[in-house]
């Protein structure tokens, strides 16, 4: 029965991340054409006033949940009616008191007019994202991402309908109120369609207790990661100003979509870890092969990203605007390649209840953030504060030591081939930019080249990692026919 079950896992698994990936690649090319709209239609100062009000309204997330819900996907057992009540009750309690904080900060500040509506359109969709919680997690406990990224893909497609369609009218901020408003409806409204529950109110104070004991660690380390991200970019924008900290959200922007590759697989593969934490030999293998297919998308991504973005600015005349963005973009890129690989780690230490480990971690990145970022954003304006990233980044080198200890991970033998495929492509893609072409010509052809070379690159040194996920697909596609 055990064999059935591990086996099971193992096929739910693959099907979701195969699922994830493939719908990965549609939503980002969305995200990517509907910013780089907004960011054409409206200035930096623009987008700035948006990423910092929503970095300031996103900090109430991390105070509405106290790690309950990830308590729920975790637990070996099945959840009981009583444990979601008491979790939702609860939810439900913090969310009413951070957003009764909210409104008496927001009366402290003097905000204009657009800026009033985004918040309030960020506090709704922070209320709706709260009564998405218990479907969510029943979601997840069965391992059905499929339902949870269409809703996504639903989501962040009428997002960016709305929001470059008011955009372009001449609503400026206000575009990203109103486009926030009507996606989090809509995203309420089908989630609830598909995965309801019979909602109720309960205070189980065993079952609070049990949960807590998870969920409290777990939710430091949020509360703990608020003051590393949040909190420190709110600083952040008050020493550089909008305009700066709109430049500075831009050149994130680009080195941060493929990261959202690895969010997909940490999605799939935390509750899948929780189910094998006693079967260390499996889960060791699970996250070899996570490292494996996120440093297999996320690295030629970032290279690909690097050499086409400058490129692609002069495309457009009215996208010149950001080119002081692109140095900064460039440093952003390398720290998200060791992101890549450090924040699977982490989860995988979450998703087996070793949350005293990542809190030293997160301990440690938010005393170097609080450190580094504001010094160097002082002294060196955006570009420190990108120098600074780098920095706290190169930190991360301690995580994947410990989880040598702690799962005999060898980290680079399973990040190795992704590694020099894109070393490979960076050395053909360097070249190219070498001959005086044209933008267009440069993209088409850095595109063409940079995937032929790491294409060749694999198909030469890594036949055996291709060959398995050849096997995935035709083991899943017999699966569905039988």
């Amino acid at each position: 029965m055990e064999e059935i079950n591990l086996q099971e896992i193992k096929h739910k698994t693959t099907a979701n991340v195969l699922f994830l990936s493939i719908r990965n690649i549609g939503i980002q090319a969305i995200s990517f054409v509907g910013f780089f709209l907004l960011s054409v239609l409206l200035g930096a100062a623009d987008v700035g006033v948006f990423a910092i009000v929503s970095e300031s309204v996103g900090i109430l997330g991390y105070f509405s949940d106290i790690g309950l819900a990830a308590a729920l996907i975790q637990q070996k057992s099945d959840v009981t009616p009583d444990e979601l009540k008491t979790t939702f009750t609860i939810q439900q309690i913090l969310v009413g008191i951070a957003l009764i904080v909210a409104f008496f900060i927001v009366r402290s500040k003097n905000l204009g007019s657009n800026e009033l509506w985004i918040v309030a359109a960020l506090c709704f969709s922070f209320a709706a994202a709260s009564l998405k919680t218990i479907p969510s997690v029943l979601l997840e406990r069965r391992l059905n991402f499929k339902l949870i990224s269409t809703i996504d893909i639903i989501e962040n497609v009428t997002f960016y309908i709305f929001a470059v369609l008011f955009a372009f009218l001449g609503f400026g901020t206000l575009s990203y109120a109103i486009a926030t408003f009507i996606r989090s409806a809509l995203g309420l409204i089908i989630i609830y369609s598909f995965s309801s529950w019979p909602i109720g109110f309960a205070l189980s104070k065993d079952v609070a207790k049990k949960l807590f004991r998870y969920g409290i660690p777990y939710q430091l380390n949020s509360f703990i990661s608020v003051a590393k991200d949040k909190l420190s970019n709110l600083l952040v924008a008050s020493i550089i100003g909008t305009t700066s900290f709109g430049l500075l959200s831009w050149s994130q922007k680009g080195p941060r979509t493929p990261l959202s590759f690895m969010d997909a697989i940490m999605k799939v593969t935390f509750p899948t870890f929780a189910r094998l934490q006693d079967h260390k030999e499996l889960l060791k293998k699970s996250l070899e092969k996570s490292l494996y297919f996120i440093a297999l998308v996320v690295f030629p991504a970032l290279v690909g990203i690097s050499f086409v973005a400058m490129d692609f600015v002069y495309i457009v005349p009215k996208y010149t605007k950001w080119l002081p963005a692109i140095f900064p973009m460039y440093l952003y890129s390398f720290n998200y390649a060791i992101a890549a690989i450090t924040t699977p780690i982490t989860n995988a230490f979450n998703a087996v209840g070793k949350i005293t480990l990542t809190t030293k971690f997160m301990i440690m990145w938010t005393v170097l953030t609080w450190i580094f970022y504001p010094l160097l954003s002082w002294k060196f304006g955006y570009v420190g504060t990108a120098f600074a990233a780098v920095i706290v980044s190169l930190s991360s080198f301690a995580v994947w030591i410990v989880a040598k200890k702690q799962f005999d991970l060898n980290i680079f033998h399973s990040i190795k081939k992704p590694f020099f495929g894109s070393i490979s492509m960076v050395v053909v893609l360097a070249a190219i930019n070498l001959f005086s072409l044209n933008p267009l010509t440069n993209i088409i052809t850095k595109i063409f080249f940079g995937v032929i070379t790491y294409g060749l690159f694999l198909f030469i040194f890594s036949k055996k990692e291709i060959n398995w996920f050849w096997e995935q697909i035709i083991c899943l596609r017999n699966k569905k026919q039988a």
